[in-house]
């Protein structure tokens, strides 16, 4: 039977078990290969064959790859496997946990990279210390539960702890600004143009790069990010105004923050079905309107036979000031396990649903990005709360399936 007639009889789930335990394999190989480069390094394969010493210059040959990929092969096999001093004494790698978890398939070249990175700008003393050993060991286990980006936090955390001067800011000359934005609606879609300043420009740039980096299979619900390079432009500047939108962060208007009226009927709300009409006749499908009032205020209103106003009540549902504080202090931005996003960038989501009758409390309130926000929403995911603190449920398709807390309340 070939492949192909294979691939055919396999049910989704199956296929699903067969590209994670691929992508374990790939990764199990990736560490094995750099075991040998370190290990070829060690033994003194780059002199011998005549490439003045460099591990790095070597792989770049024999494997026909480019100078920079061949430098950060020999860095991660140094970090990972150990390497030999200037006077030919063995070196204890950095990472040992780390290159252990790798070797197990149980983590990807980008937790590594992080890891390492993070290594690289610790103080030579904290790395021969003995609160090391422990630091990497936790962020070896941490890196095995969550995507590369879920480190971001407990490095954050760590560093504070193992090099609290840190780095001096840098104070910059503001530039005259000269820009222009022009946004018009079509439809139900906008469209967006303008220019930008050169300094403000670069500041987008350098927040697009940093909101829009390609996902992980992780943080992606187990699926590769596809996205084009502008759709993840996009998806970045949706943050920016996320942050923007805040009702923290804007100016009140007639007595209000950030508002938008849409009409809708409480049933067809509750079963998330239908499409809700905006004050301009737009429309947006219940489904999103359900993740939109996740952390809005909605105002019942009593329409007359003409679609005129009768009667409007108050807001029942958003999380108020106070309890936002809270929901911050507990969480600490996006608190799922995938996730390093602020609270800024965050949603308040209730866990059993406002229009079911779910109470906008603590206890039944965490805060998400929005793609996490997407993700519980409208995968297998699941969150409830636990002792105070969140705790995410996986799909069964993830492997282990385990149930993992958030990171953001340690």
């Amino acid at each position: 039977m070939s492949t192909g007639e294979i691939g055919a009889i396999l049910s989704s789930r199956e296929r699903l078990d067969r590209f994670i335990e691929q992508a374990a394999i790939v990764r199990r190989a990736e560490a094995e290969l750099l075991s040998q480069l370190a290990d070829l390094d060690k033994e003194g394969a780059p002199v011998e064959f005549g490439y003045c010493g460099s591990a790095a210059t070597l792989a770049q040959d024999v494997l026909r790859i480019s100078r920079a990929e061949a430098r950060r092969m020999a860095e991660r096999a140094r970090a990972l496997f150990g390497a030999l001093g200037i006077s030919g004494e063995p070196l204890s790698p950095d990472l040992p946990n780390t290159a252990e978890a790798y070797s197990r398939g149980e983590v990807g070249v980008e937790h590594v990279d992080r890891i390492r990175t993070f290594a690289a700008e610790l103080p030579a003393e904290v790395l021969i210390g003995n609160t090391w050993p422990i630091a990497e060991k936790a962020l070896a286990e941490i890196a095995g539960e969550v995507g590369p980006r879920g480190l971001v936090r407990p490095i954050r955390k760590l560093r504070a702890r193992l090099d609290p001067d840190g780095q001096e800011p840098t104070d910059r000359e503001p530039v005259r600004p000269d820009r222009e934005i022009w946004l018009r609606q079509h439809a139900n879609q906008w469209e967006i143009r303008g220019r930008l300043d050169y300094e403000t420009g670069l500041k987008l740039r350098s927040v697009l790069d940093a909101l829009g980096k390609p996902r992980s299979a992780e943080a992606n619900g187990g699926t590769p990010d596809t996205r084009t390079p502008p759709e993840r432009d996009a998806d970045a500047f949706a943050d920016i105004v996320q942050l923007a939108a805040n009702p923290e962060n804007l100016p009140e208007s007639g007595g209000e923050p950030f508002t938008i009226m849409v009409t809708m009927s409480e049933q067809a709300l509750r079963d998330g079905i239908g499409h809700a009409t905006t004050m301009d006749g737009s429309t947006i499908p219940a489904t999103q309107l359900r993740r939109i009032a996740c952390d809005a205020g909605i105002i019942p209103t009593v329409l007359g036979s003409e679609g005129e106003v009768l009667d409007m009540g108050c807001r029942d549902r958003t999380a108020p000031p106070k309890l936002r504080r809270r929901l911050t202090a507990r969480d600490h931005g996006c608190a799922h396990p995938d996730c390093d996003k602020p609270p800024a960038l965050t949603q308040a989501h209730h866990i059993h649903h406002h229009a079911n009758g779910g109470h906008t409390t603590e206890n039944n309130m965490v805060l998400l990005c929005a793609h996490h926000h997407r993700m519980i929403h409208h995968t297998a995911w699941q969150v409830r709360i636990t002792n105070g603190i969140p705790e995410f449920t996986p799909p069964g398709y993830r492997s282990g399936a385990r149930v993992a807390a958030s990171r953001n309340s340690s």
